[in-house]
């Protein structure tokens, strides 16, 4: 019997191609973190050069409610979140559009000023790119290259055991609209990087559970989180659940060395007034992600979130 894809999941899917696919000399960082990142030129001290591809597609990131400028930006921005992961500076974009013949001219030309919209903002160029035809759903692809200093990069794999969790504004119901109109939290995740004590760091893009998990795996570590902690959006309702496993949010989920976290909270207070930071939990021992209430009783938290080869969005 062969295994479907449905059977296998986004995640192992990438392990699967990350163990078959060819690594260069040159390849710092490769498959499994927010960004790709390989070395230019000769020695160490000199920058990283970041890559990213991102995609959305009709029926699956965004329906025909989403304005044509929505879906622009949010093509754009998508990869955008990525780079702020890893606290890269975005440089070049290009962008691949699969239309439908019979789609106005008007249309298109909204849904790239979405795309140079969300651009600019960031100090991205559009260099080029490709359109196709679709006989079905369109899609948009955004190819993002930028730059990130050796020592400024942030990884999934950086968190260590007592670090505490931060998680920058609240969580879930993102469908109510958030998921068209989010701004990338580049000049936060760079502000965060010159502090020179955060660990790990990630974008929650498939939900807070899920991405948790993926720095906990990378990380070799376990995590314990605190349910009153957990800062939740309007939109989920008041809804924990949705909280930990909607999905794109594209807030930031990082480590800091707990002897560093308080420091670190005023110092965003002042910086960031209008954008929440919320420690939520601790990094500790072994495996797998806790769930503990104020009565101190505790609970194992599955990895939910969203899965492309397992759900339906739209």
């Amino acid at each position: 019997m062969k295994t479907t894809l449905r059977q296998l999941g986004e995640r192992g899917l990438i392990a699967l191609l990350k163990r078959r696919l060819p690594r260069g000399r040159d390849v710092r960082i490769g498959i499994g973190d927010d960004c790709a990142a390989v070395q230019i030129g000769r020695g160490a001290a000199g920058r990283l050069l970041l890559l990213k591809t991102d995609a959305v597609v009709e029926g699956v990131h965004f329906n025909r409610r989403a304005t044509p400028f929505q879906i622009g930006w949010k093509a754009m921005a998508r990869p955008l979140s990525d780079f702020a992961a890893m606290a890269g500076r975005p440089r070049w974009a290009l962008v691949t559009a699969s239309l439908r013949e019979e789609m106005p001219v008007r249309f298109v030309r909204e849904i790239y000023r979405g795309l140079a919209s969300a651009a600019d903002k960031f100090g991205v160029t559009i260099v080029g790119g490709e359109t196709v035809r679709t006989p079905d759903r369109f899609w948009l692809s955004v190819a993002l290259a930028g730059e990130v200093e050796p020592r400024a990069m942030k990884l999934r794999s950086g968190a260590h055991v007592n670090d505490a969790i931060f998680v920058t504004g609240a969580l879930g119901g993102s469908i109510a609209g958030k998921h068209l109109k989010f701004t990338p939290r580049i000049a936060e995740a760079q502000w965060l990087a010159r502090q020179g004590c955060v660990g790990a760091m990630i974008d929650i893009s498939d939900g807070l559970a899920r991405d948790l998990g993926h720095i906990c795996r990378e990380s070799g570590v376990s995590a314990c989180l605190a349910k009153s902690a957990i800062p939740i959006a309007p939109a989920a309702g008041g809804s924990l659940r949705r909280a930990l496993r909607d999905g794109e949010d594209f807030e930031l989920l990082f480590t800091v060395p707990s002897a560093r976290s308080a420091k670190l909270k005023r110092a965003w207070c002042k910086k960031f007034p209008r954008l929440r930071l919320s420690l939520i939990g601790f990094i500790l021992c072994g495996k797998g992600i806790r769930l503990v209430d104020d009565a101190g009783q505790w609970q194992d938290l599955d990895e939910d979130g969203y899965d492309h080869f397992q759900a339906h969005h739209a």
